[in-house]
């Protein structure tokens, strides 16, 4: 029952880093189908920095308990129950630690101007097959609620005719 308890224990610990994080091709699930402001801009500076990942407490749960069970094999009569509660501690200790590295994240800070003169900057996670942009490159800042990315827009044209309408006659 112990090495049960340790191997669903790791096998959840290594779950928890597993999660695509948004970028410029990953969208989330309740991203599709929904509208999206664009504002053209022009990057004047990247800089590659840090994004602390969030830490769920899982990863100290499932090394406190492979900690106990690990430590329960330790010693006996109170001294086992000692070693049990150490190995909690220890385990829960190097499980956060543990989580907190598979969380943490490379990521890319863009400083730019929009079209309209606003200054601003966006950082936005740096997943494998993301290209870096380059400054003095145009690009697209995308909005949808709260969630900012920045997305090349080298391929689009600079200029377009005025899409045709629907004219509505009562």
């Amino acid at each position: 029952m112990k090495k049960t308890i340790i191997a669903l224990s790791f096998g959840a610990l290594l779950l928890t880093g597993c999660a695509a994080s948004q970028g410029q091709n990953q969208y989330k699930y309740n991203e599709v189908g929904q509208s999206t402001i664009v504002e053209f801009a022009t990057i004047i500076d990247v800089r590659e920095v840090g994004i602390t990942g969030r830490n769920t407490g899982g990863g100290a749960m499932v090394g406190g308990l492979a900690g106990a069970g690990a430590g329960s094999y330790a010693g006996g009569g109170s001294g086992q129950a000692w070693t049990t509660i150490g190995g909690a501690i220890l385990g829960g200790i190097a499980g956060a630690a543990i989580e907190q590295e598979a969380a943490d994240k490379k990521g890319i800070e863009y400083t730019l101007v929009t079209e309209g003169g606003k200054p601003m900057t966006i950082v936005q996670n740096q997943n494998a097959g993301d290209k870096t942009l380059s400054k003095g490159e145009r690009v697209i800042v995308q909005t949808t609620g709260t969630y900012q990315r920045v997305l090349p827009a080298g391929h689009l044209p600079e200029a377009i005719k005025r899409p045709k309408g629907i004219k509505i006659i009562d």
